[in-house]
C-alpha cells in the first residue's frame, strides 16, 4: 500500500481509538491526528500535511457534510470519507455534493477498510453497496433509455478512465490530448448521462453497464 496519511474526526473516543488500533497495524498507514469536533477537525485539516480524513457525518458543532465542504475549499486534494452509521439518501446526497470522495458505513470490516483505503488513497471512489444501491435507485429506473451509443468512443474512453480515478491532467496524458478536451468531454458525458459530478456519473455508467470497474471501489 501506498503511504497514507490520515485524519480521523469522529467525536466517540473509543471510534478514534478503535480506528487507530486497527489502522496503526498496516504498512504504510500513518494517524497524524485526531479531532472530536467539526471545528478541530477544519483546523487540524489545515495544519497538518495529509492525504485522507476519516469524517463522522454527525459531530457535536458543525455537521460533517459543512466540514467536508469547508475543508475541499482549502485542501481540493484531500480525500475526505465519511464513515458513518447514517445511510439517508439526504446525507448520502449530500456529503458527496461537499465534495466527499467515498461513503462508508460503521460496519465495514477492518480488513475491508483497509483495502477501501488504499483504493481511496489511489483515487478510487468507494461506497457502501448500500449506498450505491440507494444513490443509483432513480438511474435504475431509467436504466432503459440508455445505450452505449450514447457516448462516443472517445468519451467511452474517458469516462473509462474517470472511473479508474484518473484526473483530467492524467486523461490528458494517457489519451495524447488536452486537458481542455478533456474538460470538454466531461462536460458531455455529464450531459449525456443527465448527472451533475463525476461521481455521480460514474455510478451512472457502472449501473447501466457502459463501464466496468473492480467491485471494492463502487
Amino acid at each position: 500500500m501506498d503511504r497514507v496519511r490520515i485524519l480521523i474526526a469522529d467525536d466517540h473516543e473509543l471510534v478514534r481509538q478503535g480506528l487507530k488500533a486497527v489502522l496503526e497495524i498496516e504498512d504504510g498507514i500513518e494517524i497524524v491526528g485526531e479531532a472530536s469536533s467539526g471545528r478541530m477537525a477544519i483546523n487540524k485539516a489545515q495544519e497538518l500535511d495529509l492525504d485522507v480524513i476519516l469524517l463522522d457525518l454527525r459531530l457535536p458543532d458543525i455537521d460533517g457534510v459543512e466540514v467536508c465542504a469547508q475543508i475541499k475549499e482549502f485542501k481540493p486534494e484531500v480525500k475526505v470519507v465519511i464513515l458513518t452509521t447514517f445511510d439517508e439518501v439526504e446525507d448520502i446526497q449530500g456529503a458527496m455534493k461537499a465534495g466527499a470522495s467515498s461513503y462508508i458505513l460503521k460496519d465495514i470490516t477492518p480488513c475491508d477498510l483497509v483495502q477501501a483505503l488504499d483504493a481511496i488513497n489511489k483515487g478510487k471512489t468507494v461506497l457502501d453497496p448500500g449506498v450505491a444501491d440507494k444513490l443509483l435507485a432513480p438511474v435504475t429506473s431509467r436504466k432503459a433509455e440508455f445505450s452505449a451509443d450514447i457516448l462516443s468512443d472517445r468519451e467511452l474512453e474517458v469516462l473509462e478512465l474517470m472511473a479508474e480515478g484518473l484526473k483530467n491532467k492524467d486523461i490528458a496524458e494517457r489519451l495524447w490530448i488536452s486537458q481542455t478536451t478533456v474538460k470538454t468531454h466531461v462536460s458531455h458525458i455529464l450531459q449525456k448521462l443527465g448527472q451533475s459530478d463525476r461521481t455521480q456519473a460514474i455510478l451512472s455508467a457502472i449501473k447501466i453497464g457502459l463501464v466496468e470497474v473492480p467491485a471494492r471501489a463502487r
